[in-house]
């Protein structure tokens, strides 16, 4: 009787994802380093064997989750705002979405963000090539390629600073933004105040790169 490819396909599609899955819980809760591949087979149901299979390195499964997770986000946020009318926004209105969706995720998906935090440290650690983190890169071409047309606009509409290189500004932002609310998530970041939740903070981060992106004779945004 012939194999039902179809089903085959189905079925290693849901073995990934409860890898991915339960990969992501471990990892976001107890750090990479700790977590060994046996404990996440185990509580993905599978066995190592099957987890080999398809990860060979916690490598190679660490940035198939952030793959998986950052897709998942971005994907979500077009979803929302539509990315024709992403598309239309300046490049102001572009870092100001951005920043809000930084607060939202340290609001409502503090996992991702400490998982994410983690991940940094253990590819820096492990000096993994960029050609290899391509699963975790892709996500953000789309994006990049939005900003790159807003910046271009904000030459002439200056709803933005563009003294400054393009890639420059891109990575410092969307890097300073996000590894804030990291390790805000993360609980790393001591503010003395005794209190849990830190969007106060992430709101004055917020106000500094928009004052500072926004141009000099450009009267309001």
């Amino acid at each position: 009787m012939p194999r039902n490819t179809e089903k085959d396909t189905r079925e290693e599609a849901r073995r990934r994802k409860q890898i991915l899955d339960a990969g992501f819980r471990l990892f976001a809760e107890h750090g990479i380093e700790t977590v060994s591949m046996n404990t996440v087979a185990e509580a993905a149901g599978v066995g190592p064997t099957t987890l080999f299979k398809y990860y060979q390195t916690k490598e190679k499964l660490v940035v198939a989750i952030s793959g998986m997770a950052w897709s998942a986000v971005w994907q979500a946020d077009y979803e929302q705002i539509g990315l024709e009318q992403f598309s239309r926004l300046s490049a102001f209105e572009m870092i100001r979405h951005y920043t809000d969706h930084m607060i939202r995720l340290y609001q409502q998906q503090p996992a991702l963000l400490r998982f994410s935090g983690n991940y940094k440290t253990f590819i820096n650690r492990q000096k993994t090539k960029t050609e290899d983190l391509k699963e975790h890169l892709d996500p953000l071409s789309s994006i990049r390629s939005v900003f790159h047309m807003a910046y271009l606009r904000a030459r002439t509409d200056h709803s933005i600073r563009t003294d400054v290189p393009e890639d420059v500004l891109f990575t410092t932002i969307a890097i300073g933004m996000l590894s804030m609310a990291e390790r805000y998530a993360q609980g790393i970041v001591w503010a003395g105040r005794g209190e849990e939740d830190h969007t106060r903070e992430l709101r004055i981060v917020q106000e500094m790169i928009l004052s500072w992106c926004v141009s000099d004779h450009h009267p309001s945004t």
